[in-house]
């Protein structure tokens, strides 16, 4: 796999790095990661994305320069281009619309998300067991015997501690904090990132929070948590930057709970599910059922609106498929 990634990256010279809609912390990380891994060989390299930067990863354009597609517009013109964090033209939004209509341009997906294999890549850089998009691109630098720069470092250690919930979730192991301790003895900071991450929440954030919690119920004798975010609420969510995992991980921590349910009205209409699992429950499985997928712990998906209905078809299809 890697021998031929490498292959593939010394034979091209331009190179377009591309991530999901609304890309997080796994997402972002591996960008820079990659970027700076393709930057050091000499590449012409350029990352566009569909959104912008959300206000808490903003810190990494201080060394990495991020553009936001229009949509509609043509793309940059190059001869590979990277998926990063996902595998399919359509996560890519206005970029992945773009992109189905050039040929001659080889694909390469970085991922480590079930289903990545049978995605629109023509090359993978692809393990489901990989803590984290970015930690494929460490191995990358490791298997090439090329420096990791400190921006590439820093992208690496984001897209760690985005996929792990800062070293706590379950696909946290002994290879991950072995990545982590390399890249702080290279010098990299922590508390640096996690300050630039987790303390910089605006203050109208937190009425935000307090009525998203207040608003939760709790289905089938408190086994799911469920919270609707509807178009208002969602505005307010954009207009500072609020992360709505914070949300998830507040309802995952109630005892009792193993399975939360999040969905959102995004201003556009549609309607995105996000899942979380506590315990030994598949929500990969579930969020498939809707186009979506994830990982066993974590998925998302979207659903048909409007906002009660989509509730009432996630719930029928959590009792259908786990029988909770």
């Amino acid at each position: 796999m890697f021998e031929d990634v490498l292959a593939l990256c010394e034979s091209k010279r331009t190179f377009l790095i591309s991530g999901h809609l609304r890309p997080d912390g796994d997402c972002l990380g591996t960008e820079v990661a990659l970027y700076h891994f393709l930057k050091g060989m000499g590449k012409d390299v350029r990352i566009l994305n569909a959104d912008r930067v959300e206000r808490c990863y903003d810190f990494l354009e201080r060394h990495t320069p991020f553009e936001v597609h229009s949509k509609g517009g043509e793309l940059p013109g190059h001869e590979v281009h990277c998926l990063v964090d996902c595998s399919t033209l359509s996560r890519l939004g206005s970029v992945g619309e773009a992109a189905a209509g050039v040929e001659g341009v080889t694909r390469l997906v970085v991922d480590h998300h079930i289903g990545a294999d049978r995605g629109d890549g023509d090359l993978l850089l692809f393990d489901v067991a990989a803590p984290s998009a970015g930690s494929l691109v460490y191995d990358l630098h490791r298997k090439a015997g090329a420096p990791i720069s400190m921006p590439a470092a820093e992208g690496i250690f984001v897209s760690l501690a985005a996929d792990t919930g800062w070293f706590r979730y379950s696909n946290t192991d002994d290879a991950t904090f072995a990545i982590a301790a390399d890249l702080v003895a290279r010098g990299l900071k922590p508390h640096e990132l996690y300050d630039a991450l987790y303390r910089r929440r605006q203050r109208e954030s937190i009425p935000i929070l307090t009525e998203a919690l207040s608003g939760a119920s709790f289905e089938l004798e408190g086994r799911i948590a469920v919270c609707l975010l509807d178009k208002e609420l969602m505005r307010r969510v954009d207009g500072c930057d609020f992360q709505t995992d914070e949300i998830l991980e507040q309802l995952r921590s109630i005892e009792g709970v193993e399975i939360v349910l999040l969905l959102k009205e995004l201003l556009d209409g549609r309607i995105k599910m996000s899942l979380r699992s506590t315990g030994a429950r598949d929500v990969d499985r579930l969020a498939r059922r809707f186009g979506g997928g994830g990982h066993a712990k974590a998925a998302g998906a979207e659903l048909e609106g409007p906002l009660v209905r989509a509730r009432d078809a996630a719930i029928e299809a959590l009792v259908e498929e786990f029988g909770v």
